[in-house]
């Protein structure tokens, strides 16, 4: 099965709004959906020590000595097999962060601070060999048929006040007051800094473009005026436009910006981002929806194709690594991701902290992944460059609750939360009462071909083994299910700890499950012994497609 994207929508059912309410909807009169193939799907980001606390070194360490790291430095020969690795997993734009926190990331220069983390004192006898890591990175990113992409923080938020360029910590007059230690672009200077920061990069080194990361730490203007300071953002990106254009005629090609942006368009405008405007004016060419720290599987990704297909503009909505706890996504929850990308419209995938699939590289026992996860997780990606491999395959659709709610004791997520909580129209709740009833909802983008099977799991805090429930999906009654009851609740090691639950499951089909947006209704038609709320805000929907479909 193949999914259609924007771009050859047009070319099969015409241009019309009837044509794209077809795609938004995914509603037509039978058969798969064509999809495009060919490369430019897989957009790959890696933040500024990814590469220095796990690629490089005979000893990886999160955090070494500075003595330590420059007695066991990085090698050109390391970056080239990380390149490598990512071309060999199917990704075809590499984005590398190379500033971040004022500092300059796998190069020197003349004008800004070489970044003085140990870490990155790795390349130092390189940079002192006259190799210059970023140059290797690039050329090997070429070679390999990749386009590479400068990567920029925008306002990270790491090691909190104390860590920076002198820039930053020098100039504290133009800090956010909320958050010490990052800047606030409504500043002349502070916008100038990152503008000639942005166009050395440009201009030294043969880069295919820039990639503005908003999502590390969110916020860049003060939150009460944020929303007002919309055109000063754009105004900037204005002129890093004009800037790309002509520096890219000077090389004589086409030099790209890319944007990280939050994952609705209600949030980048409360923190001042005019998306919208950005893709109306040609400033972008690149928008990577992106949750701060988790994959979303029913956000409006959507809004976004509304406002690029008509552009030159390309969507890449974000996959993020992290799950529930300590879990990490699947392979085949990517895969359910990517389907519902495609599905409403997207051009691509971006991959954002990918590398916590292998963080334990850097010795820290906390993070999830293993040594072992890499370069081995890297094949994950391999499905989701290519839609109709994605659609082939089995998938598993997570719908949790994001770090809104389930970090909301954690000062960090809950500080530089901007909006309501995606979360609250995919929560469900029940009164112990009889003919008491919520609904809930989640977004599949699945059209679903003979012989596909389909199972709904539904996890239900606070259901007793004798509470007896009512189910519909879309309107119509599920009388076929089985449930469990967990008396001990959940283990902490198996995801988020819950207390006493239930799990139901149920085979569903097409209708009555939609190719878009579902309600789940639950109705508790006999309270049992139980007491205080049911509340249901974990499901979970596994498609298996038939065996030998292409």
């Amino acid at each position: 099965m193949e999914i259609l994207t924007r771009r050859d929508f047009t070319s099969v059912v015409g241009t019309g709004a009837a044509a794209w309410s077809l795609l938004r909807t995914g509603i037509s009169d039978g058969g798969p959906l064509p999809g495009r193939g060919g490369a430019g799907r897989l957009l790959y980001t890696s933040d500024p020590s990814n590469i220095a606390t796990m690629q490089v070194g005979r000893h990886t360490k999160h955090v070494p000595t500075a003595e330590g790291a420059r007695a066991d430095p990085a090698r050109a020969e390391d970056l080239v097999r990380w390149v490598d690795n990512l071309a060999d997993n199917g990704v075809d734009i590499y984005a590398q962060a190379v500033y971040s926190q004022g500092w300059s990331l796998y190069f020197r220069s003349p004008q800004f601070e070489y970044d003085a983390r140990p870490q990155h004192q790795r390349f130092v006898p390189m940079m002192d060999a006259c190799v210059t890591p970023l140059e290797v990175l690039i050329d090997q990113a070429h070679k390999r048929g990749m386009q590479f992409l400068a990567k920029f923080r925008m306002s990270d938020g790491h090691g909190g006040s104390g860590q920076g360029a002198k820039f930053m910590l020098e100039n504290r007059q133009w800090w956010l007051e909320e958050f010490p230690g990052r800047l606030d672009y409504s500043f002349q200077p502070v916008r100038d800094y990152v503008f000639n920061f942005a166009d050395e990069v440009v201009r030294r080194f043969n880069v295919d473009g820039l990639m503005f990361n908003y999502i590390r730490w969110l916020h860049c203007f003060p939150r009460e005026v944020a929303q007002k300071q919309q055109p000063i953002m754009t105004g900037w990106l204005e002129r890093i436009r004009e800037m790309l254009d002509r520096r890219g005629a000077e090389k004589g090609k086409k030099l790209k910006l890319a944007v990280m942006v939050p994952l609705t368009l209600q949030e980048c405008h409360l923190l001042g981002y005019d998306v919208p405007t950005w893709v109306r004016q040609g400033l972008i060419d690149y928008v990577c929806p992106c949750d701060f720290k988790y994959s979303d599987f029913s956000a409006p990704y959507d809004t976004f194709a509304e406002l690029t297909r008509s552009t030159n503009c390309q969507l890449f909505p974000s996959v993020i690594p992290l799950a529930d706890g300590p879990l990490l996504l699947k392979p085949e929850n990517y895969r359910a991701l990517a389907q519902n990308f495609y599905g409403q419209g997207a051009d691509g995938v971006s991959v954002f902290n990918f590398q916590y699939h292998w963080a334990r590289r850097t010795g820290t026992a906390r993070y999830p992944g293993p040594p072992e996860g890499y370069p081995a997780a890297l094949s994950v990606l391999r499905d989701l460059a290519d839609p109709a491999r994605s659609a082939a395959r089995t998938r598993e659709y997570r719908y949790f609750p994001l770090w809104f709610a389930r970090d909301a004791n954690q000062s960090v997520a809950n500080r530089h939360r901007v909006a309501a909580s995606r979360d609250e129209s995919r929560r469900l709740v029940l009164q112990r009462e009889v003919g008491a009833q919520g609904k809930c909802q989640f977004r599949a983008c699945e059209r679903f071909s003979t012989g596909t099977r389909a199972v709904l799991f539904v996890k239900a805090q606070g259901l007793q083994a004798d509470d007896e429930v009512k189910i519909e999906l879309n309107g119509a009654p599920i009388e076929d299910f089985q449930r469990v009851f967990y008396e001990k609740g959940r283990l902490p090691r198996f995801g988020r700890e819950l207390g006493p639950y239930s799990t139901i499951w149920c085979d569903v089909t097409q209708p009555p499950l939609t190719t878009k947006d579902n309600d789940l209704v639950v109705e508790l038609t006999a309270p049992g012994s139980g007491e205080g709320e049911i509340v249901i805000d974990e499901l979970q929907l596994v498609v298996v497609p038939p065996l030998g479909k292409k």
